[in-house]
């Protein structure tokens, strides 16, 4: 849940939106996140990209009025508390749509809004786990297993963000009526699984570890070289005959009973074998030039040093350079997707100082400068000083 939110409005931004994130005075939690350099936050570096930044008190009155009047005239908005907290800081849809009746509001939390579950804490981890995700990955002898990354909360992040837009899309068939939308954690990651529920409604079937094995594909799996680098294949049809004859295993290559998948499944320790103790006696670069020479469906397995040194990654510009007022300059994920007429770009990584756009923002929202002065004295929000005082930065923990 400290993820989800932050990725959505950041993939909006990526594409041009205007996005304001909210922080606590004190700073965010995602600041307090994962690597860092020189005690400066690596991560929020990539979930703030593209957004002004402000910090308010939202458990003031006073804070809460301040968002309220900035969402008077938004487009979204996006909130990760548990379900009934942002009623409690009087910004619940049924409020906000009354000061602003187009507005698209998302809720994100880990059990959804409704459900006996509902007022329990969740994280990407637990959705991961309970959505049955970690129960089919790992090794069969091995535990359940997490990603490395909260994948529940980027799965969460993408319906988010496809909804939004579908939000914003059907006001204008609905009079100009936002709405309200519900995302839990667990179900989107749940509903990208594909066929696991209905086989178990229709066969009571239910799926279990194979390691990088899928039950109806063979082959598939990871394969060690001799230089101890890993390949992966995923093959089918013909192609997989284009892989026997890669290996030299024209026996295999000629056996046209391996055209049909449960022949292929029902050898899979055989052809396994086959595949691992070809690639143990090569090195990486031999094994992908017999792919290259055969079409093989096969690729090295990379660390994020070997994907940023790969050709075809620098040739399509899968990572940008990006200027940050502290770092210098950092290195980001590209944006995804490409538009030919209209690009999404990043255009400032996330800003290092707690509430860098507190006073901007609130001018534009119609503040005076007093306001903000009253706001700032009070602590209901936090602003670098503009006289070039050492700005408050976020406690890294």
């Amino acid at each position: 849940m400290v993820v989800a939110g932050a990725m959505v409005t950041a993939s909006l931004a990526d594409l041009g939106a205007e996005v304001i994130k909210i922080e606590p005075v004190k700073g965010d939690e995602i600041r307090r996140v994962g690597q860092k350099k020189n005690g400066e936050p690596l991560l929020w570096r990539v979930i703030a990209r593209n957004k002004r930044v402000i910090a308010v008190d939202l458990n003031r009155p006073e804070g809460a009025s301040v968002v309220r009047q900035i969402l008077a005239t938004a487009d979204a908005f996006v909130e990760n508390f548990r379900p009934g907290r942002v009623a409690e800081f009087g910004l619940d849809y049924k409020t906000l749509s009354e000061i602003n009746p187009k507005l698209v509001m998302v809720h994100l939390s880990g059990y959804g809004q409704t459900g006996p579950y509902s007022q329990r804490p969740g994280l990407g981890t637990l959705a991961e786990a309970f959505s049955g995700w970690s129960h089919v990955t790992g090794e069969p002898d091995g535990p359940p297993t997490l990603p490395y990354y909260p994948l529940a909360d980027a799965f969460a992040a993408l319906t988010a963000t496809y909804s939004i837009l579908a939000g914003i899309l059907g006001r204008q068939v609905r009079g100009g009526r936002g709405d309200e939308i519900d995302i839990s954690l667990y179900e989107p990651i749940l509903s990208f699984q594909g066929s696991m529920a209905i086989d178990y409604d229709q066969l009571g079937f239910v799926a279990r570890r194979r390691g990088n094995r899928i039950l109806e594909w063979t082959p598939r799996n990871t394969y060690h070289t001799a230089d101890d680098r890993w390949f992966v294949v995923s093959s089918f049809g013909s192609a997989t005959m284009r892989l026997f004859r890669a290996i030299g295993r024209g026996d295999l290559a000629s056996d046209t009973s391996l055209l049909i998948y449960a022949n292929r499944v029902a050898r899979a320790d055989e052809i396994d074998t086959a595949i691992a103790e070809w690639g143990r006696s090569r090195t990486l670069a031999e094994v992908l030039q017999a792919f290259q020479e055969n079409d093989v469906i096969g690729g090295p397995v990379n660390d994020i040093s070997q994907l940023v040194a790969d050709e075809h990654v620098k040739g399509r510009g899968t990572f940008v350079d990006v200027e940050d007022s502290v770092l210098g300059q950092v290195r980001l994920q590209s944006v995804v997707p490409r538009f030919a007429n209209n690009p999404g770009t990043i255009r400032w990584a996330g800003p290092p100082v707690v509430g860098a756009n507190t006073r901007e923002v609130l001018m534009e929202a119609g503040f005076s400068e007093q306001a903000i002065r009253d706001l700032l004295d009070t602590h209901v929000i936090g602003a670098p000083d503009p006289q070039g005082a050492s700005p408050e930065k976020a406690e890294v923990i």
